[in-house]
C-alpha cells in the first residue's frame, strides 16, 4: 500500500511538474520570427578582430527581440537598401534611423533618444574661429553625406551645398569618414558615437576640429515599426520595450562602448 502511495505521489508530483514546465514554455514561446534590419556601418553594425558582431543598433534590436521572447532574421543593407526593404514589406523593424519622410510612408518612427550634432572638418580648412555657419559657406568645403539619406545634415543645408556641388554622396558612414581621412572631401556633420568610432577610437581626431552645434535642434535617432507586418498591437508592444530600455538604463550600457564618457549624459533615463 505504501509503495502504491509512494508510486502514486512521484507520477502525481511528476505530471505536475511537467504542467507547470509547459505552462513556462508556452508562455514563452513566439511562434514569430521578426526580420531585423541595420546598416552594414559602424558604429551601429560591425564585426570585430574576434568575428563577433558589435554595434549600437545591432545590440538594440537584439535586445527588443530578446525582450520579445521570439527568434530573428537579420537583414544587413545599405541605408537605401533598408528603406526600400521596408517599402515592399520584408522588414519588420528597422534601426537606427533619423526621421525620413520616405520610410515614413509604410513605416512608424518610434524615438530612442535625441543626441547633439557637430561639424568635423580639417584643420587644413578650419582655424580657431570657424563656426558652422562660416564652413557651410566656404566654397573651398566639401562635405560628405549618406546617398539618399541626412548624415545629421538639416535638408535646408544639404539642398544648399548639392546645388552649389559642394555635397558628396557614399553609400554609408565609414566610406564618408574614409574619404575625410583620405582628404576628398573636408567636413561632415557627425555624432558623439561616429566621431568616437572613426576618429577618436582610431586616434585621428589630431587632424581634425570638432565644432559643436550648441545653437541647433537635437538629433532624433530611433527605430522604423512595419505598419503592414506588424500589428498595432505589436507595434505597441515593441514600443514599450523601446521605452523600458531607455528607462531601466539598457540604453546607457549599451552606449558605454560606443561613445565617450563625457557623452553618456545623452543615452541616460529621461529622468536622470
Amino acid at each position: 500500500m505504501l509503495t502504491f502511495l509512494l508510486s502514486a505521489s512521484i507520477v502525481f508530483f511528476s505530471h505536475s511538474m511537467a504542467t507547470a514546465q509547459d505552462s513556462i514554455v508556452q508562455k514563452n514561446t513566439c511562434e514569430k520570427r521578426y526580420v531585423i534590419s541595420f546598416q552594414d556601418d559602424a558604429p551601429g553594425f560591425f564585426v570585430d578582430k574576434d568575428n563577433k558582431k558589435n554595434g549600437t543598433a545591432y545590440e538594440l534590436l537584439l535586445e527588443i527581440i530578446r525582450r520579445l521572447g521570439c527568434k530573428s532574421t537579420e537583414q544587413v543593407n545599405s541605408y537605401l537598401a533598408a528603406r526600400e526593404n521596408m517599402a515592399r514589406n520584408k522588414t519588420d523593424i528597422y534601426a537606427l534611423g533619423t526621421p525620413d519622410e520616405k520610410f515614413e510612408k509604410t513605416s512608424e518612427f518610434v524615438e530612442m533618444y535625441r543626441i547633439p550634432r557637430s561639424l568635423v572638418i580639417s584643420k587644413k580648412v578650419a582655424d580657431k574661429n570657424s563656426t558652422i555657419e562660416t564652413i557651410l559657406n566656404n566654397p573651398n568645403v566639401l562635405f560628405g553625406n549618406v546617398i539618399e539619406g541626412r548624415l545629421f545634415i538639416k535638408e535646408s543645408e544639404q539642398t544648399d551645398l548639392r546645388l552649389k556641388h559642394r555635397l558628396r554622396d557614399f553609400p554609408g558612414p565609414a566610406l564618408v569618414f574614409k574619404a575625410l581621412l583620405d582628404g576628398r572631401i573636408q567636413a561632415t556633420f557627425s555624432s558623439p558615437a561616429f566621431t568616437y568610432y572613426f576618429l577618436t577610437r582610431e586616434n585621428r581626431m589630431e587632424n581634425f576640429v570638432s565644432i559643436p552645434d550648441g545653437d541647433g535642434e537635437a538629433i532624433i535617432s530611433g527605430f522604423y515599426l512595419s505598419r503592414k507586418r506588424l500589428s498595432e498591437q505589436e507595434r505597441a508592444s515593441i514600443k514599450k520595450i523601446i521605452k523600458e530600455i531607455r528607462q531601466d538604463g539598457t540604453l546607457a550600457l549599451v552606449a558605454k562602448k560606443y561613445v565617450n564618457p563625457v557623452d553618456l549624459k545623452y543615452y541616460q533615463p529621461e529622468n536622470q
